[in-house]
């Protein structure tokens, strides 16, 4: 039912009057606790209409007792602990799905390349023009050029262009962490922007006005950067890893990244990690090893992966991709985040961690648990690309950061069980969570108070 109608609907049934605001939060309600509920309209009605409070009160007070009612039943986990403050709950306007979200094809083939001036002799626009020599390429200034000459759509966010980039700036940067969160200390290499999968809660949808994928050709200019920003912190032990604002292996067969980076941190005195969703580990098992270098896989159930991820390795296949790796002789990571939570979560996550422990050998170098999170941009664009998903109608309120995330009682209920289970399995791991608050760290088997002890728990430091 489209918001005119439910408002005339609703001042029928309930005799009151609906200003345009107060129609567009009540259909809001309505149309999540349909997605997730999966109720009609008058299901949704009929408890209402039967409770005598309601009918008795009369004008704003009304309205404030219906949306109160759904405010129950669209959180209801939340609600059983407690009166939801209705601060915390996001109502924005509903917009139409995208007619076109353009989603990347299974192939990835860009559709153009761009190339910066200062890197049309790069090593990194030879490998394209080689492995796409039918895909136009144009010479440009600067990739911002486009942008500032094309409107940005949200439905060109995956269009399959290429921009080959000479970085300037932007090399080493700590990873941002929520102010009143606990950090890990963490700093991204950071080697290109845009990622060829499609994921639901992806924050790269909200993050980017700016269609493609952007790879800078300058590694010597990292490494050069890095070489001085360690000897700024006195080459003590960090971790550090491209994958933040990209996938670090899913075009590695094009641009050989992974070589390159393996054989220059593989002496240095870091722990150096490639995060990927993918199985293009071909690169890396032609190169030497080393313990150092961390190849971490992103994972989630495999109910979730088909509902929620376009384009990635399946679970078999990344685990069989890690089996390899870690015969080879690599650090293997696993990444639980975001993990969604639904009525099954448990019982899919248990499924996962055997069907890890059972493939693979511990320890491994760290596991990483967090929740689904998000701005309120996120959702709404999500909402517009991924008309099919249902995850942003979970039990998400407003936290301290402005985010969209599950109330503390649900997160630290699904840390707890998920730590339990790895430790049903594995002792020797370690296991930290993801922006997390000092409160949520209470219930791991390993509580942590500070970004410093978690820095050093990671690292392998011991504790005084």
């Amino acid at each position: 039912m489209r918001t005119g109608d439910l408002k005339t609907y609703l001042e029928r049934q309930f005799t009151l009057r609906l200003n345009k605001n107060q129609a567009e939060e009540l259909s809001r309600l309505f149309f999540e606790i349909k997605k997730r509920e999966n109720l009609d309209d008058s299901q949704i009605i009929r408890p209402m209409t039967q409770n005598e409070k309601i009918r008795k009160i009369s004008g704003k007070e009304k309205f404030l007792a219906i949306k109160k009612e759904l405010i129950k039943m669209r959180f209801p986990l939340s609600s059983q602990q407690g009166q939801v403050n209705p601060r915390e709950v996001f109502l924005s306007r509903l917009k139409d799905p995208l007619a076109d979200a353009g989603h990347p094809s299974s192939i990835f083939r860009p559709e153009k390349i761009f190339v910066e001036k200062k890197a049309k002799n790069s090593y990194l626009s030879k490998r394209f023009q080689e492995y796409f020599p039918n895909v136009p390429a144009e010479e440009i200034d600067h990739c911002w050029e486009y942008p500032k000459k094309n409107v940005f759509r949200l439905e060109e966010l995956k269009k399959p262009y290429v921009f080959i980039v000479r970085e300037n700036w932007d090399f080493i940067r700590p990873c941002p962490c929520t102010k009143d969160h606990l950090g890990c200390n963490y700093w991204i290499f950071n080697l290109g922007f845009g990622c060829p999968f499609d994921c639901s809660y992806c924050f790269l949808q909200q993050y980017t006005n700016f269609p493609g994928i952007v790879l800078p050709a300058n590694l010597d200019d990292f490494f050069f950067n890095f070489d001085n920003f360690y000897d700024r912190i006195k080459n003590k032990p960090i971790r550090i890893g491209t994958g933040e604002f990209c996938d670090s292996l899913a075009l590695d067969h094009i641009t050989g990244y992974s070589k390159q980076l393996v054989d220059f941190f593989r002496d240095k005195n870091v722990f150096f990690e490639l995060k990927t969703k993918s199985d293009n580990i071909s690169l890396l098992l032609e190169t030497a090893a080393a313990e150092n270098i961390v190849i971490s896989w992103s994972l989630a159930p495999q109910e979730k992966i088909d509902q929620e991820e376009i384009n990635v390795a399946g679970l078999k296949k990344r685990l069989n991709a890690a089996k390899k790796i870690q015969d080879k002789g690599y650090s293997l990571a696993f990444h639980f985040d975001p993990v969604i939570h639904s009525n099954d979560w448990e019982k899919e996550y248990r499924n996962l961690i055997e069907e890890i422990y059972r493939e693979l050998k511990p320890p491994f170098r760290w596991i990483s648990i967090g929740t689904l999170r998000g701005t309120r941009k996120l959702k709404n664009t999500a909402e517009q690309r991924f008309p099919q998903s249902s995850i942003f109608y979970g039990e998400l309120l407003l936290g301290k950061d402005k985010k969209l995330r599950y109330p503390e009682f649900l997160r630290k209920d699904i840390y707890e069980k998920l730590c339990a289970l790895i430790r049903e399995k594995d002792e020797k791991t370690p296991v930290y969570l993801c922006m997390e608050d000092a409160d949520c760290w209470q219930v791991m088997d390993r509580p942590m108070r500070s970004s410093r002890e978690i820095e050093d728990y990671l690292c392998g430091k011991k504790q005084n």
